[in-house]
C-alpha cells in the first residue's frame, strides 16, 4: 500500500470505523489501558478481533508512523480458549519489523506485534530481562519486562484476561494500568489518526 493508497483509503477507513465503534458501544467491553498518559500524547483504538465473541482489543499511545517517536501498544485478550500466546521475543521482533516497514514505506509488508498470519523470524540474540513494579487497578505487582535495543514488552494476567504490552523507546519508569469502560477518547483518536493520512506532511 502506497501513501497515495492510504490517502484514498481514508474515507473507507472512516466509514468502516463507524460500524466498528457502534458494535463496541453495544458490547461495552472493559479492556486494560494505561492509567497515566503524558499530556499531549495521542491515544487511539488500534484494532479489535472477533471469534465467537470479542477476543481482543489493542489500544495505542503515541505516534505509529514516525518511528523515532514513542509508541506503546496494549493488547487485552478476553478469550480464555485462545489466550494470547505470542512469546514476548516474537512480539518485540514483530514490532521491530513493523517499524522497519514504516521507515522504508513498505506498507504492504506491515505486521501487527501481537500476532497474525505472517511469520516474522526471531533473531538469535539475548534479550535483557528485568523485574518492574507496575500498578494494575491500584494494586502493585511485579512483572517481567523483556527488552532489546529500544523495544520492550511485558505480559500479565488480570482476572480472566491476558494483557500484553510492547513499547518503542521503552516503558516509562512509573507504569500503571487500569481497566476502562470509556473507549470514546480512543475512537476519537483513531478518527484523528485516519484524518492525518490526508496530510502526508504530518507523517
Amino acid at each position: 500500500m502506497s501513501r497515495t493508497q492510504l490517502v484514498v483509503g481514508a474515507p473507507v477507513a472512516l466509514a468502516v470505523s463507524r460500524f466498528e465503534f457502534a458494535k463496541l458501544r453495544r458490547l461495552r467491553p472493559r479492556p486494560v489501558a494505561l492509567a497515566a498518559v503524558p499530556a499531549g500524547m495521542p491515544r487511539m483504538l488500534c484494532s479489535e478481533s472477533y471469534g465467537p465473541g470479542l477476543e481482543e482489543i489493542v489500544l495505542a499511545y503515541g505516534y505509529p508512523f514516525p518511528v523515532h517517536k514513542q509508541l506503546i501498544e496494549v493488547e487485552t485478550c478476553f478469550s480464555q480458549e485462545q489466550p494470547s500466546s505470542t512469546a514476548l521475543e516474537q512480539v518485540i521482533a514483530r514490532a521491530e519489523y513493523r517499524d522497519s516497514c514504516y521507515a522504508d514505506l513498505r506498507w504492504e509488508d506491515v505486521v501487527e506485534p501481537f500476532g497474525g498470519s505472517q511469520d516474522v523470524p526471531v533473531p538469535a540474540r539475548s534479550l535483557d530481562r528485568r523485574d518492574q513494579a507496575v500498578t494494575v487497578d491500584g494494586e502493585e505487582r511485579s512483572v517481567v519486562v523483556m527488552s532489546y535495543g529500544s523495544y520492550a514488552a511485558l505480559r500479565f494476567h488480570r482476572d480472566t484476561v491476558t494483557v500484553t504490552a510492547v513499547a518503542r523507546l521503552g516503558f516509562p519508569a512509573t507504569l500503571a494500568f487500569q481497566t476502562t469502560d470509556d473507549l470514546e477518547p480512543y475512537f476519537a483518536g483513531y478518527t484523528r489518526f485516519v484524518l492525518s493520512w490526508l496530510r502526508p506532511s504530518s507523517w
